[in-house]
């Protein structure tokens, strides 16, 4: 079994990392300012000329401004309620409440909280035959990593790090991530020194979710 060398860019714990919706973002900002020029020029237009220097081109760039301007206002709610309903769902909770979870919910908030609120593309697996895979994750690369969550209030072995490690090799995974709610050991920790994976045990977890990805 050959080792893949590790290309995969890890989690930016300290700078959320950039995704597409932050250039949606900018694409819904930019749209915005173009529709206030637009329309304020009309305006501008109708004031000087009134109705009689009114032409076609001006009653199309009016078309184009209303249904641009519908667009952006769709755009802006839409960008408001999802991220108003991902932060109210996906808050962060402490550990007490991670271990009260049931695991398929549990490894939905290990996506939602940990990845794809850092912009990073995160595929729950739980209705799959996963093979030991809980969470997909992409790169802005295109490059994939495998996530196991734990949700346990003991310790992880070697045997579990050893098996993740195996998971990855077999998925063609760059990078591995493993996530508890309990503790690792240190056997399990010294196994994977110098090995293309993340061990977050439950306090770990725990300020991951609080910090937003600034540590």
């Amino acid at each position: 079994m050959v080792q893949r060398t590790l290309f995969f860019e890890p989690l930016l714990w300290k700078t959320p990392a950039q995704s597409r919706a932050g250039f949606l973002f900018g694409a819904l900002v930019a749209a915005s300012a173009g529709w206030m020029v637009l329309y304020a020029w009309l305006g501008w237009l109708l004031w000087v000329q009134g109705l009689a220097g009114w032409s076609g081109v001006h009653t199309i760039l009016l078309i184009i401004s209303i249904v641009l301007g519908v667009t952006v206002m769709l755009g802006w709610r839409a960008t408001l309620t999802g991220r108003l309903t991902s932060k109210r769902r996906w808050k962060a909770l402490n550990l007490e409440q991670l271990q009260a979870m049931e695991p398929g919910v549990f490894e939905e908030y290990v996506a939602q909280r940990l990845f794809a609120y850092r912009g990073y593309h995160a595929d729950n697996t739980r209705n799959t035959k996963d093979g030991g895979i809980d969470v997909l994750v992409t790169d802005r690369f295109g490059q994939k990593a495998v996530v196991q969550c734990k949700r346990y209030r003991g310790t992880v072995g070697e045997a579990v790090v050893r098996d993740l490690y195996g998971t990855m090799i077999h998925a063609g995974a760059t990078f591995a991530y493993l996530v508890t709610t309990g503790a690792i050991s240190h056997e399990a920790r010294r196994w994977a020194l110098g090995k293309p994976i993340e061990l977050i045990d439950g306090s770990q977890l725990v300020e991951l979710a609080k910090s937003d990805g600034i540590l």
